[in-house]
């Protein structure tokens, strides 16, 4: 079944919501898998990085700094973020921003398929991908490196949430605003790797210093990193970091909100 006849059945029976949304969610599914590049890019590449890390630990061993961690432990909240941030900069706004670009969002909007579902959906399937990513990244650093997390299961998950709201209304926003599916590779690319930088990921904030540590630990992605590190090691999150993540979730939805187009 096709994305074309699941519209076509709804715009002909109004009857069976349930059915008709799950038959929406594979086909949504299945073409999430065949262009799979931000999903690809979000599970491979904190994978990745997992070995990499993993490796840079076992070749380095013992603790950084006399904080008892070793690199690994230091960079999992790192690495949990970069797969967020791929997933929700470029698989969750691709196919949205190509449905706008070939006019299947205006068809959508002159059906009885309520417009949320088609995000609903969206957001089921790449919020799959953000758990396997999850697990990926902590059953993997302790299993097969022995990454000593006690995590503070309240806190972790709160942070997670905070976390992946605040990427993923992001996310939203390119979908909202970027018209094409070029511009919107151009913009979700740069975005990544900005905030790949701003997540710590080559430089810690701690080795920038003065202004641009300030900028790392409160940017989105730095302040993400930083209440899961708390949260991965069995400590409070600072509120204020906190706050700054429920802020910026405002912020992206409203624009998101605010500015998305049907066509």
């Amino acid at each position: 079944m096709t994305l074309t006849s699941v519209l076509d059945d709804k715009e002909s029976k109004n009857g069976n919501s349930g059915g008709h949304f799950s038959e929406l969610l594979k086909v949504e599914a299945k073409l999430a898998l065949r262009t799979p590049f931000g999903i690809g890019l979000g599970i491979a590449l904190p994978f990745a990085f997992l070995i990499l890390f993993g490796a840079i630990s076992n070749a380095v061993g013992g603790n950084v700094a006399n904080s008892g961690y070793t690199v690994l432990d230091l960079y999992i909240p790192t690495i949990m973020v970069i797969g967020f941030t791929f997933i929700a900069l470029v698989g969750l706004p691709n196919p949205l921003v190509r449905y706008r670009e070939i006019g299947w969002l205006r068809r959508v909007s002159t059906t009885p398929v309520p417009p949320s579902r088609i995000l609903a959906a969206q957001l089921i399937i790449n919020l799959t991908f953000v758990l396997a990513t999850i697990l990926i990244v902590i059953f993997g650093s302790e299993l097969i490196f022995g990454a000593a997390l006690t995590v503070a299961i309240p806190y972790f998950f709160l942070s997670l949430i905070l976390s992946i709201a605040e990427i993923f209304s992001l996310g939203l926003v390119v979908a909202a605003i970027v018209p094409t599916q070029t511009a919107q590779q151009a913009a979700s690319g740069g975005l990544a790797f900005l905030l790949m930088f701003l997540a710590g990921l080559w430089v810690q904030p701690v080795q920038a210093g003065g202004i641009l540590e300030t900028i790392m630990y409160y940017s989105p992605s730095g302040a993400a990193v930083r209440v899961l590190l708390d949260s991965v090691f069995n400590q409070t999150p600072p509120l204020t970091t906190m706050l700054a993540l429920v802020v910026y979730t405002i912020i992206f939805a409203f624009i998101a909100t605010h500015y998305f187009r049907w066509e």
